[in-house]
């Protein structure tokens, strides 16, 4: 049989297990890191890369956040942010830029930001579940009206237009019922105010675009626009 990369975060083997098994493979480089929860209840975990990762607080060195799966159906983005992770700890000690780099520096890798709704794609007539799983007419089922865009749901500029996010519970962009509703986006500002990070990388698969700047406008120039320019 071929080699199946996909797999849900929370089932025996999945990328959960893989964290905490790539972690122990690595304990003087790692540090897994609880961000928080999810509406359901499962643990939203991060690998911290950096030198001497016990001894060394977070936010002590420049930092830079790798994160995917905020949108459950793009699967793509776990393997992603998954292979960088490795990369990064395999290389460690022979690749003399990998190296300075994990030494200077915290390289954060949270593969699954939405687990919830993730492991919701890998049941039968799911696999285009964007959301969180966000019961929003508490009916006990998930269904077409439920679930809330976790990449909608931060608090700046929260709801600033219905063309950029809708208040309709049953659309793949709803934004839920206000700023920072969700657990999972509460985890992830959490994380961001306790670590100051420099960039966050927020993978996505759709559209082939590279977004940066200010996100809740369009065409809104930011003075980091020459930076990211280039970058690319």
């Amino acid at each position: 049989q071929g080699w199946e990369p996909f797999r849900p975060y929370s089932e025996p083997g999945g990328i959960r297990d893989e964290i905490l098994a790539t972690a122990a493979a690595n304990e003087a480089l790692t540090e897994v890191v609880d961000i928080g929860g999810t509406v359901g209840g499962q643990d939203i975990l991060a690998v911290r890369v950096t030198a001497d990762a016990d001894a060394t607080p977070d936010g002590s060195r420049p930092a830079v956040l790798y994160a995917s799966a905020q949108h459950a159906r793009e699967w793509i983005t776990p393997e992603m942010t998954r292979r960088l992770m490795h990369y990064v700890l395999d290389n460690y000690g022979s690749d003399a830029e990998i190296t300075e780099l994990v030494d200077s520096t915290e390289l954060w890798f949270l593969p699954v930001a939405n687990p919830d709704g993730y492991d919701f794609t890998f049941t039968e007539g799911n696999r285009l579940w964007r959301k969180n799983l966000r019961d929003n007419n508490a009916d006990g089922e998930i269904t077409v009206g439920d679930g809330v865009d976790l990449n909608r749901n931060f608090a700046v500029k929260w709801g600033y237009d219905n063309e950029g996010s809708s208040p309709d519970p049953a659309s793949d962009t709803y934004r839920g019922s206000a700023p920072n509703s969700e657990p999972e986006t509460q985890a992830l500002d959490n994380l961001f105010a306790d670590v100051g990070f420099e960039f966050f990388i927020n993978y996505h698969s759709a559209a082939e675009l590279l977004l940066y700047g200010i996100g809740w406008q369009v065409s809104t120039p930011s003075p980091d626009d020459v930076i990211y320019q280039a970058m690319v």
